[in-house]
């Protein structure tokens, strides 16, 4: 077994726990938890990396949980609407990473450089975002709902393979 792939391991169950942890309210964490990290145990070359598709809102509370494991590198930042105020913190947190507001686009562009991608979008977009990220062989955190129907999850199982 590689090291890339006990790290990936790591870092998916490391979003397993983030992503349970993130139910209960920030204020009932320390207040130390909620900083950027500065991880000195995980060298650059381990770290996944992580492109955000929808930076605002939920999309936004991911992206920073994520970022705060050490484990991932942002290498690209997605949302359909860029000047929205609630995308600004995380576009702030990352000034140098490329943006794209159509994720078509950024993998056309980017796939090669990316190992996963979070997908922080309205319900009626997880599906198509899902099966591309697939069909590039990346690595995909979404939450529920997955997909509208019976026949999306089926796809979906299927890998992307139409």
């Amino acid at each position: 077994m590689k090291i890339s792939e006990i790290n990936r391991r790591l870092f998916l169950k490391q979003v397993l726990a983030i992503s349970a942890a993130t139910t209960f309210p920030s204020f009932w964490t320390p207040a130390k938890s909620r900083t950027l990290p500065s991880s000195p145990f995980v060298s650059a070359n381990d770290r996944v990396n992580l492109a955000l598709i929808g930076i605002g809102n939920r999309g936004g509370e991911i992206a920073k949980d994520l970022y705060n494991t050490g484990l991932c590198n942002i290498v690209a930042l997605c949302d359909v609407d860029m000047e929205a105020p609630h995308t600004q913190e995380i576009i702030a947190m990352f000034p140098d990473v490329p943006r794209f507001k159509d994720f078509r686009q950024m993998f056309d562009k980017m796939a090669d450089k990316i190992d996963a991608v979070t997908v922080g979008t309205p319900d009626h977009s997880h599906f198509p975002i899902t099966m591309e990220a697939m069909a590039h062989g990346k690595h995909v955190y979404v939450e529920k709902p997955m997909t509208r129907t019976f026949n999306e999850v089926e796809l979906m199982m299927k890998g992307g393979k139409i």
